[in-house]
């Protein structure tokens, strides 16, 4: 650990100083909320991965963190190893989210009509469990740019206006089920 920051403030004075490559972010801070913080981190300190940490499952936290330009999300209640796995995809460069959301009663459910297509679903679910675009096509035997096109594809189709972004809209609206292992 490089540092540890009791505000948001403080916060991003931290991280634009020390410039780390990850930086662990509460949602709720108290002079603001992590969220904000990541949004600005994202303009003033694109070199530092965002992995946001929160205690709320409310659908409408987890909108302003998938908005928010933060690498990966990850939930308080959820075993310390799914934190590590989120650090080290941010690391990576890789987009995560916990497995843990896949249980949350802020999914729809039930919706019946699918955005997505179950190729686009399941590349989703890879990378929510923080596989990389040539991992996910050699696992499913397609090029990386077909990988690229599902993704491309179902994020416009969710509306959504990133791969984190698309893949927590997906999950909460019951198009994906993320991956057991």
């Amino acid at each position: 650990m490089i540092g540890s920051a009791s505000s948001a403030a403080e916060g991003a004075r931290m991280i634009c100083a020390r410039k780390p490559a990850v930086a662990l972010v509460d949602v709720d801070l108290g002079d603001g909320s992590g969220t904000d913080l990541a949004k600005a981190m994202a303009n003033e300190a694109p070199q530092t991965a965002i992995v946001l940490y929160t205690g709320s499952i409310s659908s409408a936290v987890i909108e302003r963190a998938a908005n928010s330009g933060a690498r990966a999300l990850v939930l308080k209640t959820a075993p310390l190893q799914h934190v590590v796995d989120a650090i080290r995809a941010a690391a990576d460069g890789r987009d995560y989210v916990d497995r843990s959301l896949a249980s949350l009663p802020c999914r729809r459910g039930g919706q019946g009509t699918r955005k997505t297509s179950p190729r686009e679903g399941q590349i989703l679910g890879l990378l929510a469990h923080g596989y990389k675009t040539e991992q996910i096509a050699g696992e499913l035997f397609l090029s990386p740019e077909t990988v690229q096109t599902h993704v491309r594809n179902a994020t416009r189709k969710l509306g959504a206006r990133g791969r984190l972004h698309a893949v927590i809209l997906a999950l909460v609206n019951d198009e994906i089920d993320l991956p057991a292992h």
